[in-house]
């Protein structure tokens, strides 16, 4: 299957979910990992910059921002059909694990992840 012959609903699942600001960040032709991140609030980069800006020169807002980017991520898994993208057994929609294989299945919500 290549990318050109995906379904017209998982198609428009990618393109909701970009216009949303997601952004792609693995994709093979089953499915489509999305990932949306995010700096931290303003707020509490106000209050680091009135708390620590004249002597850190800003370091703890870039910091801050950082580690929001990097561990504050969400992820959500779009995939095509319903088989396992290692065995290709069919399997349910709402399903957490092959049951032909055992390959952990990605969820097709929007997880929030922290690595």
């Amino acid at each position: 299957m290549s990318y050109a012959n995906r379904s017209e609903r998982l198609q428009r699942q990618i393109d909701d979910a970009i216009a949303d600001g997601w952004r792609i960040e693995s994709e093979t032709p089953e499915r489509v990992v999305l990932v949306k991140r995010n700096v931290g609030s303003l707020s509490v980069h106000l209050i680091l910059a009135i708390l620590t800006g004249w002597w850190s020169f800003g370091l703890v807002n870039l910091v801050y921002g950082g580690y929001k980017y990097l561990n504050d991520s969400r992820r959500r898994v779009l995939r095509e059909g319903t088989a396992c993208p290692e065995c290709g057994a069919s399997v349910a929609p709402d399903a957490s694990y092959c049951q032909n294989c055992g390959t952990e299945l990605p969820a097709t919500s929007i997880e929030s992840t922290t690595t």
